[in-house]
């Protein structure tokens, strides 16, 4: 009797669970949904009183096919991967090292550093976005995607050190300790025995750096003034007319925005999974 109350109990948190998921999830997607519909669905169907929820006529491509054709789309797109990439891979570089450098030396310089990094990661952009563009602009590197790299970097490299140093204090010394007794450097004690370790970590941090970077608005707005150099936030706000708002556009164009990160997603899933389950326990 007690196993079939508690087998009883069970099934219901089970399904309380599948119930509150299903609820969370459909909240988090639609979104998402409403945006590919109300790309698909001409403007005045979007923008009626009525708008159907579930459109089973009048759906088409043309704002997709427009934004490809009659806007930079493509070329905001490449400034955006340029950008990312080399966000991401410069991020990864210093935060590896700067979190290693955070896990292994103890004392009052690495602790300093480390809640310095953390402060600045506490400001807002709009505090930084003045002094960078003051900055850049002595330095004439205004108007290139050389400027918005170094802003997006001052933005994700003091989380995603902090994010490393999570990770790195799993590995245990000893493993550090045994390869260097072998005559291994410190360095290469960290690209031979913490790098592959962290992996799972590494691609969890390489994606948030990812995301914060493709998704930045604010220093791309303040320090691109010229189309050419547009990045696809800064694209898509141009659908915004003085007037009117091309919501078929700018809704297509939200959506192509998405398939970068959606691959890089499925690219980095296994890896992505593994660094949050492993980042949450130690030892």
């Amino acid at each position: 009797m007690a196993s079939t109350r508690a087998a009883a109990g069970s099934g219901r948190r089970r399904g309380i669970t599948f119930v509150v998921t299903a609820v969370v999830a459909v909240i988090v997607i639609f979104p998402v949904y409403w945006m590919i519909v109300g790309a698909l669905l001409p403007t005045s169907i979007t923008l009626s009183t009525d708008p159907p929820l579930i459109p089973t006529h009048g759906l088409t491509l043309h704002a997709f096919v427009q934004d490809l054709t009659a806007r930079p789309v493509a070329h905001w797109m490449l400034n955006s991967l340029i950008v990312t990439a080399a966000v991401s891979v410069i991020s990864m570089v210093i935060s590896l090292l700067a979190g290693y450098s955070l896990s292994r030396f103890s004392g009052v310089g690495p602790t300093s550093v480390g809640y310095t990094l953390l402060l600045a990661r506490m400001l807002p952009g709009t505090m930084l976005s003045i002094p960078l563009f003051v900055v850049f602009g002595k330095l004439g590197l205004i108007d290139s995607l050389g400027s918005l790299i170094l802003a997006d970097i001052t933005i994700t490299v003091p989380f995603t050190t902090w994010m490393l140093k999570s990770f790195i204090d799993s590995v245990p010394r000893e493993l550090e300790q045994a390869a260097m007794i072998d005559g291994t450097t410190r360095l290469g004690a960290l690209v031979r025995v913490v790098m592959p370790l962290t992996l799972p970590g590494l691609g969890a941090t390489a994606v948030y750096a990812a995301i914060l970077s493709w998704s930045d608005l604010l220093f791309a707005r303040t320090l691109i003034t010229n189309p050419d150099g547009w990045t696809m936030p800064v694209g898509v706000t141009s659908f915004i007319g003085a007037h009117d708002i091309d919501w078929s556009g700018m809704l297509a164009a939200g959506t192509l925005s998405m398939i970068p990160m959606i691959v890089l997603f499925v690219l980095l899933e296994p890896m992505l999974v593994r660094g949050l389950t492993s980042g949450a326990t130690k030892g």
